[in-house]
């Protein structure tokens, strides 16, 4: 009888960690966006990896946690939660 070696441990990859300098930087990028209609890339962290998206913040659902963003032709939603950076 051979045994069978374990698979090696899979190591956790944590979210960002953000202060709260980083969430009023986030805040005030958002409502500029939405104000003045000004374009702005919004990174977001989601199933342990990094996207950006490229559009105007369009409608801010605070209840629910979601942000609307035209982005080209199409709407896209955003949970609030997941984002990490504003630029």
């Amino acid at each position: 009888m051979t045994a069978i070696p374990k698979p090696p441990k899979s190591k956790v990859v944590a979210g960002p960690k953000l202060t709260e300098t980083d969430f009023l930087e986030i805040g005030e990028r958002i409502g500029e966006s939405k104000e003045f209609n000004v374009e702005v890339v919004v990174t977001i962290y989601a199933q342990k990896r990094y996207e950006s998206v490229t559009g105007i913040v369009t409608e801010i659902d605070g209840q629910q946690g979601k942000l609307t963003m035209q982005v080209g032709y199409e709407s896209i939603k955003i949970n609030m939660n997941n984002i990490v950076s504003v630029k």
